[in-house]
């Protein structure tokens, strides 16, 4: 038996472009664990902090009160009983993020009680290091592109990652970098079926590591197969799905190259061995999805290292002068790699 959970309570950390919600568990010893859940939809004419709104209002308003008193070490056991508390709101979405976040926390807590990092607790080692890719922000701008790509080399990056839907500017970006940086890009569904395709051709020469959600709405699978099998990169995507047997159901349309799951969407750290499995079974990349520097990070990291079909580390990368509101660092980076974590927790070297 381990000790009683005491209390849940979430801290919105309310920055206008890059909101973060964490999650943060204590039990009745007086132990701590810090998750994060999903940032929410962008919202920068919206107050700060808004778009974690409503996650936060169904951990403290539901899940928190259910986990009180509950075994901090019974995590599959607790987060069984969230899922069923929870069903007839809809399991996915709001839910499964809320969900995610006390499960990051929890994992957390567990991994600093014993001193070791979260990854010794998911599964065996499966990797002693893994490439890490600069996620930049929305530019627009082929000049902007190429400033916050040379620098995100510069750091030490061996991948960069624009979020741009114009063939001129993702060309640029090459030419800025040279050939030996991978390049990916996330069109954010901003592009119908024959647009991808026409931006597909246009960027062959750039030597892309692959598109990523090119069409709306992201959870299309049947078209992203179709497009999938007409283009010459390969195709990613899976952010966008909230549950286990969504992505899996991505998995079975032949849709994707590269998985993409979001660990503060679909539900946190104990599903994420099931996803691993699935991508090792599917015979595809496995590139967790990422945009905040902090636990979700952690989290990541942690279970990449865990996860044979892993390939990359996603990082991101803000333009000069701009940072998260929180105080976490960068990942360390040596040659361009993230390695096997030491710190205890979610925590990163």
């Amino acid at each position: 038996m381990g000790v009683p959970l005491a209390s849940i309570e979430t801290q919105t950390i309310a920055d206008a472009n890059n909101p973060q919600l964490l999650v943060v568990v204590t039990d009745n010893n007086g132990n701590l664990g810090v998750g994060e859940t999903w940032w929410g939809t962008y919202q920068p004419t919206s107050q700060p902090g808004s778009p974690v709104k409503p996650i936060a209002s169904m951990i403290d308003d539901v899940l928190a009160p259910a986990c009180i008193g509950w075994d901090g070490d019974d995590i599959s056991g607790l987060g069984a009983h969230l899922h069923r508390l929870t069903y007839q709101y809809g399991p996915e979405g709001v839910t499964s993020a809320a969900i995610a976040g006390i499960d990051l926390a929890l994992w957390d807590l567990q991994a600093q009680i014993r001193g070791v990092p979260a990854a010794q607790l998911l599964g065996p080692r499966a990797h002693d290091r893994l490439p890490a890719y600069a996620s930049l922000d929305w530019l627009g701008n082929a000049a902007a592109a190429c400033v916050d790509a040379k620098r995100a080399v510069d750091a030490g990056f061996i991948g960069v990652k624009l979020h741009e839907a114009e063939a001129e500017i993702v060309l640029a970006v090459r030419k800025a970098i040279g050939p030996d940086i991978a390049l990916m890009v996330d069109l954010s569904a901003r592009l119908d079926d024959a647009e991808a395709v026409t931006l597909a051709e246009s960027v062959q020469r750039a030597g892309v590591t692959w598109l990523e959600e090119p069409i709306f709405p992201y959870r299309a699978h049947g078209r992203l197969a179709r497009l999938r099998a007409t283009i010459q990169q390969r195709l990613a995507a899976g952010e966008n799905e909230f549950s286990v047997a969504g992505i899996r159901r991505l998995l079975e349309s032949g849709a994707v190259d590269v998985l993409q799951p979001d660990i503060v969407k679909f539900g946190g750290l104990s599903a994420a061995n099931e996803l691993g499995r699935m991508a090792l079974e599917h015979q595809v990349w496995l590139c967790p999805h990422n945009f905040s520097l902090g636990p979700s990070l952690g989290a990541n990291i942690h279970w990449s290292m865990t996860a044979g079909a892993a390939a990359w580390i996603e990082v991101p990368f803000l333009s000069a002068g701009q940072r998260f509101a929180g105080s976490w660092d960068m990942p360390t980076l040596v040659d361009g790699y993230i390695h096997y974590p030491t710190t205890a927790g979610l925590g990163w070297d």
